[in-house]
């Protein structure tokens, strides 16, 4: 491991962020996946994903699984995914079958600014 922290969930005011770093070619998802489970337990009603996709360079296939199944679980309770800065063509598809495979809307913005409108729909 190349001691990058790849992969960071916490509970915000706007919901669960997840942030996206490099290319986990470690997979260390698996303790992300977990932290995420750990924070929706503890929130009460429905929210949102934001997943800050800015500084994301690849991924694998065993990450987008991993992140599909966490999300489907809680699909009941998630309105909607906002994506920030999905650059590459590949991190779109692939974020975007993450939405499509968890029965999820996902939305995608260029930057934070976006975020709150797009929250609400906009």
């Amino acid at each position: 491991m190349d001691g990058l922290i790849y992969w960071e969930v916490s509970s915000t005011p706007l919901g669960i962020q997840i942030t996206c770093r490099g290319h986990d070619k470690a997979r260390t998802v698996g303790t992300a996946v977990a932290t995420f489970q750990k924070l929706t337990a503890e929130r009460e009603g429905q929210f949102c994903i934001v997943a800050d996709l800015r500084e994301m360079t690849g991924y694998e296939t065993e990450a987008r699984v991993a992140w599909q199944e966490a999300l489907r679980r809680q699909r009941q309770r998630i309105e909607s995914i906002v994506f920030v800065g999905a650059r590459s063509a590949l991190i779109r598809m692939g974020a975007a079958a993450v939405g499509a495979f968890s029965g999820i809307p996902v939305r995608f913005v260029h930057g934070w600014s976006e975020v709150p409108a797009a929250m609400k729909g906009g």
